[in-house]
C-alpha cells in the first residue's frame, strides 16, 4: 500500500516539476514574445474580463423630490415624483446576426465581446486612468408604467401620490443594441467603445470622465403619455375618457456617443469675482463638459405619432387610434464646444441651492 502511495506520490512530484520548468517558461516566452506593433493595439496583458447575463427585476412604490419651504404664494413644502414604477430589464451579449446560436456548430453568442477592465499611466506617469471596455450587447426593458404626481408633505413623506397627478407614461418594447461594425456579417468586427476615468487635475479637484460609445440600434415600440381622466369631465361627464398621445415604432439608427466631462463640487466665493450683488459664498456641482463633445446619428429617426384612448396606442378596447403623421430625422449631430467671451470657457452646468 505504501508503495503505490509512494508511486502516486513521484508521479505527481514528476508532473509538478515538468510544469514548473517545461510548460511555465513557455507560457511565459508566449506571453512576452510580443513586437511593438501588436503591443500598440492591445491595452495590455493584465486586466479583468467580465461577461453579463443577467435579469432584474425592480419594483418602487414612490420617487419623490421634495422642497421644504416652497416659494412666494406656495411657501408649505411640497413634492414631485412618481408612483408604482415596475420594469423587468434584461442585459446579455447580443444573439442577432453573426452573433446569433442557429445549432451545435454555430456558437455566435461566444463571439460577444465582455466588458473589460484596464487601469495604466501615460509614458511619464503623470496621468492615470480606469478604462472600462464596453461590451457588444442585448438591453431590453420590459413594459413600463407609472403616474407623475405633485403633493404636499404629512410626516415627511408626499401627502397623496393620487390626488393631484400630472399624467401616465407609458413604455413597451424597449430594445437596445450595443456595438457597431462596419463590417455587420463579421462578430469580431463589433466594437462597443469605452468610459475612462480619471482625475481631474493635480490634487483632489474632482473626477474625469471620457467616452466613446457606439450603439448600433434603439428600438421602442410605444411610448405614450396620458391622462386616465379626462380633463373636460367637468363639462361633458362621462362622455369625456381616458386618452393618450405618443409614438409607435420609434427606431433611431446607429449612434455615436463622443467626448467627456469633468464633475467636481467646490465653494465659490462670488463678491470676489461679482462684488456687492449679494450671492455671498455658494457650494456648487460643478460639470465642465469637454470641448467637442459629440452625439451623431447618421442614419435616421423615425417614427409615428399617435392619438388614442389605451395607453397601448392600439385601436383594440373600444378606443381606435388615430395616426396624427409619421416623421423622419436625418444625419443628426450634436456638439458641446468652448464659450466665447463667458467667466468659464468650457461649457459648464452648475448645480447650487437657494
Amino acid at each position: 500500500m505504501k508503495a503505490k502511495t509512494m508511486k502516486k506520490f513521484t508521479i505527481l512530484a514528476i508532473l509538478v516539476i515538468f510544469f514548473m520548468f517545461a510548460v511555465l517558461p513557455m507560457s511565459v516566452s508566449a506571453m512576452t514574445a510580443i513586437d511593438d506593433i501588436e503591443l500598440a493595439e492591445i491595452t495590455g496583458q493584465a486586466g479583468v474580463s467580465i461577461n453579463v447575463d443577467v435579469t432584474a427585476n425592480l419594483s418602487i412604490g414612490t420617487i419623490a423630490w421634495g422642497d421644504s419651504d416652497g416659494f412666494t404664494g406656495y411657501s408649505n413644502a411640497g413634492y414631485v415624483g412618481i408612483e408604482d414604477l415596475n420594469v423587468t430589464v434584461h442585459f446579455s451579449g447580443r444573439h442577432d446576426g453573426p452573433f446569433a446560436t442557429t445549432g451545435p456548430a454555430a456558437i455566435g453568442y461566444m463571439n460577444n465581446k465582455p466588458i473589460t477592465i484596464d487601469v495604466g499611466s501615460d509614458t511619464l506617469g503623470w496621468t492615470t486612468q480606469v478604462r472600462i471596455g464596453l461590451p457588444t450587447a442585448h438591453l431590453t426593458v420590459s413594459t413600463l408604467q407609472t403616474d407623475i404626481f405633485v403633493s404636499g408633505v404629512t410626516a415627511g413623506a408626499p401627502t397623496s401620490t393620487t390626488a393631484q397627478q400630472l399624467g401616465a407614461i407609458y413604455m413597451n418594447g424597449i430594445e437596445i443594441l450595443l456595438g457597431e461594425s462596419s463590417s455587420p456579417a463579421i462578430a469580431s468586427s463589433y466594437n462597443a467603445g469605452y468610459l475612462t476615468i480619471g482625475a481631474a487635475g493635480p490634487g483632489n479637484r474632482g473626477v474625469n470622465f471620457g467616452f466613446d460609445v457606439n450603439i448600433d440600434s434603439i428600438k421602442i415600440d410605444t411610448i405614450s403619455y396620458g391622462n386616465t381622466t379626462s380633463i373636460l369631465t367637468g363639462s361633458f361627464g362621462a362622455a369625456a375618457t381616458a386618452g393618450y398621445i405618443g409614438v409607435t415604432d420609434l427606431t433611431i439608427g446607429h449612434m455615436n456617443i463622443d467626448g467627456g466631462f469633468n464633475i467636481g463640487i467646490g465653494t465659490l466665493n462670488t463678491d470676489a469675482i461679482n462684488n456687492g450683488h449679494g450671492q455671498g459664498t455658494i457650494t456648487q456641482v460643478n460639470i465642465l463638459i469637454h470641448h467637442n463633445t459629440t452625439v451623431t446619428i447618421p442614419g435616421a429617426i423615425t417614427g409615428t405619432v399617435v392619438l388614442a384612448q389605451e395607453q397601448e396606442l392600439t385601436a383594440g378596447g373600444g378606443g381606435g387610434a388615430g395616426e396624427l403623421g409619421n416623421f423622419y430625422i436625418g444625419g443628426l449631430t450634436a456638439r458641446m464646444v468652448n464659450n466665447v467671451g463667458s467667466l468659464s470657457t468650457p461649457s459648464i452646468i452648475q448645480i447650487w441651492a437657494h
